[in-house]
């Protein structure tokens, strides 16, 4: 058999393997129990023990089945362990769950990113020695440049135990975390810190200016509660200035404002822009699987791309997960070729 003939036979096989898992990866994803039971095989336990477990300790704050489904998805996305508080559900403002992933997770996911080269950070320090802010600094094995960003003491401080005990510590976490968001693109889940968990102050009656009552309209001219609710300033004094009216209660300006709202010129109609929609989350997904498969230059490069391509092979369309198989089984086919 020449060596042309070997190549397309070892390339089809390839593709028949890499199809035959990614089937069997589509075929159980759809419901909650195969969701659940490849988490639990990835933690050595039994589905109805781990799923009992959660609901007591890091999903209790799942109300739903449908919020706990979506916890055990993002968890097996990422290779992330509940059971140490890697990922767990904390509740969202406007109610239901957000996936919080807390720094240990974080490391988990960018130590586990085949791309990862190192990360460093670099203490930025006030007259008298203190931390103001630590720069983060991320080293990616298919970038030349690395992915710096600084996070600041001021901004990111709580009036909490940990901050008020490890500040440098909890900025440090905090500057890792934000690097390797932006280094790695990881989204759909959340940073212990993040906007999300704040809670919406409370804005107090004094802050709020009244609105003058019924009454006071009733009772006085028109002119007058305009007039002393809302003062005419001077734009560059920030003086009040005091408009002369007439017996209508109207100034010189309510005027000139009457006339236009008279005749009203012509309103210029702008075009419409259409809101640019976010990109679908198998689109990620898929981006992610390509670069691993054509960068991957070993049989555990291509391994791993494979199996990024198992997790997220039911959240991906069915032709493009095919068209998927097919490019990462050519890959481990001119690998293997190589190695020869």
């Amino acid at each position: 058999m020449s060596a042309r003939a070997l190549a397309v036979a070892s390339e089809s096989r390839s593709i028949d393997e890499s199809r035959a898992r990614a089937s069997a990866a589509r075929e159980g994803a759809t419901t909650r129990k195969t969701a659940l039971e490849t988490l639990a095989s990835s933690l050595q336990l039994q589905p109805k023990v781990l799923q009992d477990t959660l609901r007591a300790t890091a999903f209790a704050a799942c109300k739903t089945n449908e919020e706990f489904v979506s916890l055990v998805v993002v968890a097996n996305a990422y290779g992330l362990n509940p059971l140490t508080k890697e990922i767990y559900a904390f509740p969202a403002k406007g109610g239901g769950i957000v996936p919080m992933v807390s720094v240990d997770g974080w490391i988990r996911i960018m130590n586990s990113h085949p791309e990862f080269d190192g990360i460093e950070f670099e203490d930025i320090v006030d007259q008298q020695g203190k931390v103001q802010a630590i720069e983060g600094i991320i080293y990616r094995k298919d970038r030349a440049r690395p992915t710096k960003v600084i996070e600041y003491l001021d901004e990111c401080k709580r009036n909490t135990e940990p901050w008020n005990k490890m500040p440098n510590r909890m900025l440090r976490n905090r500057t890792l975390i934000q690097t390797a968001r932006i280094a790695f693109g990881f989204s759909g889940i959340v940073a212990e810190g993040d906007d999300v968990i704040d809670i919406e102050p409370t804005r107090s009656s004094e802050s709020v200016p009244a609105l003058p009552s019924r009454q006071s309209f009733d009772e006085r001219p028109l002119g007058e509660v305009i007039g002393d609710e809302v003062p005419d300033f001077n734009k560059d004094t920030g003086e009040v200035v005091e408009q002369q009216r007439d017996s209508r209660g109207m100034s010189e300006v309510d005027e000139e404002t009457a006339r236009a709202l008279d005749n009203p010129e012509p309103e210029t109609e702008e075009p419409e822009q259409a809101e640019a929609e976010e990109e679908p989350t198998w689109k990620q997904y898929a981006a992610e699987v390509e670069q691993l498969a054509a960068s991957a230059k070993t049989p555990a490069d291509i391994k791993r791309a494979e199996k990024r391509l198992e997790q997220v092979y039911a959240g991906i369309p069915e032709q493009q997960a095919e068209s998927l198989t097919r490019m990462v089984a050519k890959r481990r086919a001119a690998i293997t070729e190589q190695a020869k």
